[in-house]
């Protein structure tokens, strides 16, 4: 048996922006997912953009407290 093709695993690979680790974004993958990096934990959010899918650092916001 050889090397299973990989492209009905991975549908996008991608570059941690923090630590530059490799990305891999699972073919089932729906925008909306969460993708951690595996390297520094770093989330980011699968969008599409234009008919294109690409990886957004997730920016969760804080609590407001006032200031």
């Amino acid at each position: 048996m050889g090397i299973a093709d990989r492209s009905d695993v991975i549908k996008m690979i991608d570059k941690c922006t923090d630590c530059g680790a490799i990305l891999e974004v699972p073919h089932d993958s729906e925008v909306g997912e969460i993708v951690e990096c595996p390297d520094c934990g770093l989330d980011f959010i699968l969008v599409e953009i234009d008919g294109q899918l690409g990886l957004k650092e997730l920016a969760i916001e804080g609590e407001d407290w006032g200031e």
